[in-house]
């Protein structure tokens, strides 16, 4: 049945970031969910920044450091399946500067012990500084 329109039935539709609607938000699990395709590091990267800055938006430390996880878990599938190399996209700066500022963090509520919720506080205030930091870093990189 040439020119049928169920030629195409059972074909999956591959649609990338720049097929997408604006209103339309992407995540990197989409991407490998559906085997979509990222064509570049400034497609990734929007992606990336957006989702870092939503895993800042989580109030509950334990949803945050989760999030945090899932998003480099994330990352770390997608860059396996790039056609393009990218160097710039890692934890290794987060976590260079996480290590002081929970110490700091620590160090400072020592004499708080018996209080576990500002010892947590302080512990999520630290995360989210060295998130910020890190997002700073990449959005400069545009």
């Amino acid at each position: 049945m040439e020119g049928s329109v169920y030629s195409n039935l059972g074909l999956k539709m591959n649609r990338t970031f720049r097929e997408k609607r604006d209103e339309e938000l992407f995540s990197l699990k989409d991407f490998l969910d559906h085997k979509w395709v990222i064509h570049n590091n400034e497609e990734l990267k929007k992606t990336f920044v957006r989702q870092l800055k939503e895993v800042l938006q989580k109030e509950d430390l334990f949803e945050l450091i989760s999030s945090f996880f899932e998003l480099e878990n994330d990352l770390s599938n997608t860059l396996d399946h790039l056609d393009f190399e990218i160097d710039l996209l890692s934890f290794d700066d987060f976590y260079k500067n996480l290590s002081p500022l929970l110490m700091r963090s620590l160090l400072e509520n020592v004499r708080n012990s018996n209080n576990a919720q500002i010892i947590l506080k302080s512990l999520k205030e630290s995360l989210r500084i060295a998130l910020e930091e890190e997002l700073y870093g990449l959005e400069n990189q545009f």
